[in-house]
C-alpha cells in the first residue's frame, strides 16, 4: 500500500508531491535492477521489528515527524526506480517528504511484520520503504527491571523496504539514526536535515571485482563450462526438506511466513563461550545445528542414510572486500556464497568437530574470495535480462539451509536514548529460491532468531517443528 496524503508529512515545510519533478542519478545499478524485479513478484522484501521501551507513551506526531527527518537525512531513503526512455533509473523526488506511516492499535507486530514484508512497493513514485507503529500490543517484550523501571512503556515499529536500496549493513545505520532522531524529537532539540547519513554506494569496485573473475574464468574455457553445468544442476536439486515434506498442493503464490525465537542472556553468553572455546564462528555452530536438524526431520520421515549431502546458502557483507570509502556507502552490497556438509545421523556425538570442519571450510571460502565467484557465476548463469521469465515460473527451492547472520549488533546498534530505547530486534525477508530463511544476531546480549518459511511450500505446524527442534539442539550442545 502506498503512502496516501494524510501520510506524506508537512511539518516544517515538507509540501506535496508536484507530480512529474524529479532528481535523475544514474541508471539503475545491478542490485537495484535484480530487486527491482523480484519485488515485483513478491520476492526479497525487508521488514524489521524494533521493540521499543519509552519513558512515556510514544505519540504519533513525535514518530511521524522523526521518520520525515530520517527521509531528509538518508539518501537511500528517497530513491525511487523509474523508466527513462526504456532504461531504469535511480532517482528522487525534486519536493516534498514522502513517507507510508501507519499505527496500528493492538495488532499481533508479528503479524503486521509479515504484512509488511509481503507488500511490493511502486517504485516508480516511492516510497521504497514503510513504517508502521503497533501500539496495544499482547505478550510485549520484557526487558531488564532496571530497564523497565526508567522505561515502563512498551511500542513495536515495523519498517520495511525495498531490498535494492538497502542491505542489513545500510538498515542497522538506518534505525539507528531514527533512534537517536526521535529522542531529539522528543526532547525538543534542533535537528540538522542537511547532515546526511551516507552517499550511494557505488558498485563500480566491487563491480570490477566481478568482471575481473570473470575473465580469469574464460581463460579455462573447460573449467569455467564445468562449474556453469555444476551451478545449474544445483538449480534443479530439491532440499531434503521438501523430499521428506512434499508440499500438500500446488505453489499458487508466494507468501512468506515467519516464526521467532529468543535465547536469554545467560543461554547466548554461554553459547557464545563455547563457540569461542572451541574455536568455531556462531555461524559455524548454528548452521551445523541447523543442518542435524535437518537430518533429523529426514530420519523420523523414514529416510535411510548414514548421512546426507546438504547444500548451504550464506549471506556475506561484500564490504570486507572493498576499499574504506566504497563500505562505507549506504546501499546494497551483499551476495550469498555456498557451501556443501555431509551430516551424519550421528551428529550429536560430535557437534564440535562438524562445526569446526564447517568453520575451516567456510572461511577458506571467504579468505579465497569464494563470494565473489559464486556472485560471478550467479551473474552468467541468471542475467538481469533473463530475470522476469524465471521470475514468473515460480523458481523452485534449491538449497537445504540458507543463512543471514549479522553477529552482535550492539556495537552497530548503540543508541541508548533518555527517552526511548530499543530491547528487541528482528529481522526477515522473503524467499527467493528457498523454502526458508534463517535469519539470526545477538542484541542486547540475547541471540535473536527469525524462520522466514515460503507458506506455499512449508506447514506451518512442520516449521515450527523445526523452529523448537533446533532451540533445543542447540541449548543441548552448549
Amino acid at each position: 500500500m502506498n503512502a496516501s496524503e494524510g501520510n506524506k508529512c508537512e511539518e516544517e515545510g515538507g509540501g506535496g508531491e508536484e507530480e512529474g519533478r524529479w532528481n535523475w542519478f544514474r541508471p539503475a545499478n545491478v542490485s537495484e535492477t535484480f530487486f527491482e524485479a523480484c519485488q515485483r513478484h513478491g520476492l526479497i522484501m525487508t521488514a524489521y521489528w524494533l521493540v521499543v521501551s519509552s519513558a512515556s507513551p510514544l505519540e504519533e506526531e513525535h514518530v511521524r515527524l522523526a521518520l520525515c527527518h530520517l527521509y531528509r537525512k538518508v539518501p537511500t531513503l528517497r530513491l525511487c526506480l523509474r523508466q527513462r526512455d526504456g532504461v531504469l533509473w535511480a532517482c528522487e523526488r525534486a519536493v516534498g517528504d514522502n513517507i507510508d506511516f501507519e499505527v496500528v492499535e493492538g495488532r499481533d507486530p508479528r503479524d503486521v511484520m509479515e504484512e509488511v514484508m509481503n507488500q511490493s512497493y511502486a517504485s516508480h513514485d516511492g516510497p521504497l520503504w514503510r513504517a508502521r507503529l503497533v501500539r496495544g500490543a499482547a505478550g510485549e517484550d520484557c526487558p531488564s527491571e532496571e530497564l523497565r523501571a526508567s522505561f515502563p512503556h512498551t511500542s513495536h515499529l515495523v519498517l520495511g523496504n525495498h531490498h535494492g536500496i538497502a542491505d542489513g549493513t545500510s538498515n542497522v545505520r538506518t534505525y539507528n539514526l531514527l533512534l537517536r532522531i526521535l529522542n531529539d524529537v522528543i526532547a525538543g532539540r534542533p535537528i540538522d536535515d542537511q547532515e546526511q547519513l551516507g552517499d550511494f554506494v557505488n558498485e563500480a569496485e566491487l563491480m570490477k571485482m566481478v568482471d575481473d573473475k570473470k575473465r580469469a574464468l574464460e581463460k579455462d574455457p573447460e573449467n569455467l563450462q564445468r562449474l556453469l553445468e555444476e551451478k545449474a544442476a544445483q538449480m534443479q536439486r530439491v532440499p531434503l526438506f521438501l523430499q521428506c515434506h512434499p508440499p500438500a498442493g500446488q505453489r499458487m503464490h508466494r507468501r512468506t511466513r515467519m516464526l521467532h525465537g529468543i535465547l536469554d542472556e545467560e543461554t547466548t553468553r554461554r553459547l557464545i563461550e563455547r563457540c569461542k572455546r572451541e574455536g568455531v564462528s556462531v555461524e559455524s555452530a548454528v548452521t551445523t545445528a541447523i543442518n542435524g536438524t535437518t537430518v533429523d526431520m529426514a530420519v523420523r520421515t523414514g529416510r535411510e542414510a548414514e548421512s546426507f549431502r546438504l547444500s548451504e546458502s550464506h549471506a556475506v557483507n561484500l564490504r570486507r572486500y572493498l576499499s574504506a570509502d566504497a563500505a562505507a556507502a549506504l546501499g546494497v552490497l551483499i551476495t550469498v556464497f555456498d557451501n556443501v556438509t555431509q551430516t551424519p545421523i550421528t551428529w550429536r556425538a560430535a557437534f564440535w568437530e562438524h562445526a569446526r570442519s564447517l568453520h575451516a571450510s567456510l572461511h577458506a571460502r571467504l579468505r579465497q574470495n569464494g563470494p565473489l565467484h559464486d556472485e560471478c557465476l550467479r551473474q552468467m548463469v541468471m542475467p538481469n535480462d533473463a530475470l522476469e521469465t524465471l521470475l514468473t515460473d515460480l523458481p523452485s527451492p534449491t538449497h537445504d539451509c540458507t543463512t543471514s547472520n549479522m553477529g552482535a549488533l550492539d556495537a552497530k546498534f548503540p543508541e541508548r536514548g533518555a527517552h526511548v530505547q530499543a530491547t528487541r530486534l528482528a529481522r526477515g525477508s522473503c524467499s527467493f529460491y528457498d523454502f526458508a530463511v534463517h535469519f539470526y544476531h545477538t542484541f542486547r546480549g540475547r541471540f535473536t532468531y527469525t524462520l522466514c518459511f515460503d507458506a506455499g511450500l512449508v506447514a506451518e505446524d512442520v516449521a515450527s517443528a523445526f523452529r523448537q527442534a533446533l532451540f533445543d539442539n542447540l541449548k543441548a550442545v552448549i
